[in-house]
Parts: C-alpha cells; sequence; structure tokens
C-alpha cells in the first residue's frame, strides 16, 4: 500500500474495472474527491474518509484526489475481484442508470454494470 503522509494530496486514476481500497487508522481522516472525466469539468462529488473504505470499481476509467488531513493513511488499487463475486452471480448484465432505477426490485441473483 502506498501512504499518504499528514496534510497531503494525491490524484489517483483507476483504470475501469479497478478498485480503490483506502485504510485509516482511528484518528485518521481526509476526504476523497472523484475528479470529473474531462480536465476544466467541475468534480462528482467528495467523500469524507474517517475509516477503512473501497471505492469502485467503475466501468469507466476514473480519477480520483485523495487528501489526508490529520494523521497519514494508506491507499492502493487492485482489479475488481469478480470471480469472487460470481459464485451466487447466475448472470451479468449491462445497463444504463435510468435503466437500473426503474428494476422494482433487481434481481438479486443478477450483476449489474452501470454505464454512463
Amino acid at each position: 500500500m502506498k501512504a499518504l503522509a499528514s496534510h497531503e494530496q494525491t490524484v489517483v486514476s483507476l483504470p475501469a474495472y479497478t478498485t480503490l481500497s483506502i485504510a485509516v487508522s482511528e484518528t485518521g481522516a481526509g476526504t476523497i474527491e472523484r475528479l470529473a472525466n474531462n480536465p476544466g469539468d467541475p468534480s462528482l462529488g467528495t467523500t469524507t474518509v474517517s475509516g477503512n473504505m473501497a471505492i469502485g470499481p467503475f466501468a469507466v476509467p476514473t480519477r480520483h484526489l485523495l487528501r489526508c488531513s490529520m494523521t497519514p493513511f494508506s491507499y492502493d488499487s487492485a482489479p475488481a475481484d469478480f470471480a469472487a463475486v460470481t459464485s451466487a452471480i447466475e448472470r451479468i448484465t449491462t445497463l444504463s442508470q435510468p435503466e437500473y432505477d426503474a428494476l422494482s426490485p433487481p434481481e438479486p441473483a443478477t450483476l449489474y454494470l452501470i454505464m454512463g
């Protein structure tokens, strides 16, 4: 894992279907900001990092700005382990966000990949 020192920030680029894992000590804190796909576009939101968490996977490459506030934390990225998820999955379907939102409810045996 890579360490992010106190009051440091870095941009992490994730390839498609990659998960970003963040490990934070009890006193660690910071933020993660999802940067826009195109330079100059507004960011897509900021989340507070106050404990161990995972971001992704996304179906497209993404960029994230990690900011450490007080205590250092660690981060790493790795390809998503879909093989481990598919034990109870009968099929994988790719949908747009509106198509997924229209499902009532989603099928529990289907892994949905949201595109766009």
